[in-house]
């Protein structure tokens, strides 16, 4: 896999499993959530798409890094704020929200 291909995948990743941060997921569920099971085709030429090893091997690498508890396939709180910096939905700071008595 190229430098490039692995940022992406990542990132992919990552993504996928902060929008099921509420739900259990399992790594068939994950690899239908990156698009490892299709392959995509355009024009007539199939794409390179991501395989179930590949999805693997990062899954493996984030946990190495701390990124994601691979035992739980969860995140942890860096992968978390990690995933949380890459979708387009901001968080709102903190001083803006209020107090809950």
């Amino acid at each position: 896999m190229s430098s490039n291909y692995t940022l992406k995948l990542s990132a992919d990743v990552l993504r996928a499993l902060y929008a099921s941060r509420d739900e259990r997921i399992t790594l068939d569920d994950l690899c239908e959530k990156v698009g490892a099971n299709e392959a995509p085709v355009r024009d007539g030429i199939r794409l390179r798409a991501p395989r179930r090893e590949d999805v693997r091997e990062i899954v493996r690498r984030l946990d190495e890094e701390g990124f994601v508890d691979a035992l739980r396939m969860k995140l942890t709180l860096q992968g978390f704020t990690l995933a949380a910096s890459l979708t387009t939905r901001r968080l709102v700071p903190m001083h803006l929200v209020a107090r809950v008595a």
